[in-house]
């Protein structure tokens, strides 16, 4: 008994050390020592069985638990009657305008209004010097009044022959030249007044005066400049009315054939309807003009290089808010689109020119659909195939969702629900109850 066996240490190794190698240095020692006849075969046997005891209550290590399904934001899709609004791109442009240009030669001396203001029906705008026309037009009326007594003599001369033709007191030939220099008179009578009249209107051309109410623009003229000599010189400025602002632009010919069947046959309902469709324009700046537009007409035919058709709306513009040339888009509503099915447009993704959503169905399944979209309404598409209506899409989350995994869905706007507290895996060496 006083004798120490070989390998005693493996016993301290079982104390602290990794449970399968003190088992083997067990195994080792009691190995070595029966060899030496140190233990006993009862002693042996019973030190294997401790062993496998103690190899038995080690504790398995579990498993870990399986990721929580990833939280997505999903919307409902949902069926509403919506207004369909059709946009383009448009230019302002004034009802009338018109040149003011010299239509006689003369000086400027005077062109008393103001550039890029307002002006009145009848305003006077450019005086060309008129003494000349004025002068003219006295020499055309004395014209006119010497004529008129070459008619009196002429027709004098017609009474005081008469009876002497009656008479035969003188020649059938005087008479005929009597009666040739009455008809010559009155003729000279037609191209005096005639004269006159055209002395007259190159009098009023002196004076220029603006046609209607309206804007005035820049004067390319100055007062002291010779004018009507070239072309150059002929336009003096340019006027155009400002209220009401014309607006102008083109529909796709799709838009127009679809707008056209609706009414097809039925001109007195087409045109009730056209007259009764207020336009809206977004100015450039993204603000909305607070005065609506009315339909004015629709071109006769399309443009063949661009396959669109020419529409002109009229808005008020009695502040004179918008001018000739503005850039804008005019939004219309031309028809309302019963039971639409709408989509956020967050939940719409475009590959390679076809359009799906990620619907999440039964136990919260990821389901990948195509779906076929027929224009906008606010911040939604319209769907016309792929989804029914109540089905929930995914709008937040898409890159995190597979087609076939599982999902949290959660509202938008609602408060994210608590995660499931994390189960912990006991350390080795430690047993589970």
């Amino acid at each position: 008994m006083g004798k120490k066996g070989a390998g005693g240490g493996g016993v301290c190794v079982l104390m602290g050390g990794n449970v399968w190698q003190c088992v083997c240095e067990m195994l080792l020692y009691f190995l070595m020592n029966a060899i030496t006849g140190f233990f006993s075969s009862s002693w042996m046997l019973a030190a294997l069985t401790g062993c496998v005891l103690m190899v038995g209550c080690q504790p398995k290590e579990e498993a870990p638990p399986a990721p929580p399904p990833p939280a997505v934001i999903v919307g409902k899709v949902t069926k509403e009657t919506v207004p369909i609004y059709v946009e383009n791109v448009g230019q302002t442009q004034s009802a009338e305008t018109v040149e003011i240009r010299a239509r006689v030669t003369g000086f400027i001396t005077e062109a008393p209004f103001k550039e890029g203001s307002l002006v009145k029906k009848g305003d006077l705008l450019f005086q060309i010097d008129k003494r000349a026309y004025e002068a003219a037009v006295d020499q055309a009326k004395a014209n006119v009044a010497k004529a008129e007594a070459s008619v009196e003599r002429a027709r004098a001369d017609m009474v005081r022959l008469a009876p002497l033709v009656a008479s035969s007191a003188i020649s059938k030939q005087e008479s005929d030249n009597a009666a040739t220099t009455a008809k010559l008179a009155d003729a000279d009578l037609l191209a005096a007044k005639a004269a006159l009249a055209t002395a007259e209107l190159s009098l009023s051309y002196a004076t220029m005066v603006a046609p209607f109410d309206g804007m005035i623009g820049a004067r390319n003229v100055d007062v002291g400049n010779f004018v009507g000599s070239s072309a150059d010189t002929m336009l003096l400025a340019t006027i155009s009315t400002t209220d009401p602002m014309r607006v102008v632009f083109n529909v796709a010919e799709q838009n127009y054939l679809r707008f056209q069947r609706r009414f097809m046959g039925d001109d007195a309902a087409r045109d009730e309807h056209s007259a009764k469709m207020e336009f809206e324009l977004i100015l450039s700046d993204g603000s909305v003009y607070d005065r609506k537009g009315q339909f004015e007409f629709a071109d006769r035919a399309l443009d063949p290089r661009t396959g669109t058709l020419k529409i002109e709306v009229s808005f008020p513009n009695d502040e004179h808010l918008l001018r000739p040339g503005q850039f804008a888009r005019v939004r219309a509503k031309p028809e309302e689109k019963p039971d639409a099915l709408l989509v956020p447009q967050r939940a719409v993704t475009e590959t390679q020119s076809l359009q799906s959503v990620l619907v999440v169905g039964e136990g919260n399944k990821v389901e990948q659909r195509t779906v076929k979209t027929d224009g906008r309404f606010n911040d939604q598409f319209i769907v016309t195939s792929g989804v029914k209506e109540g089905e929930r899409v995914i709008i937040e989350g898409v890159q995190k969702a597979r087609p076939g995994m599982v999902v949290n869905p959660q509202e938008e706007g609602a408060e994210p629900a608590a995660a499931a507290p994390e189960k912990k895996v006991p350390e080795a060496g430690t047993q589970t109850k």
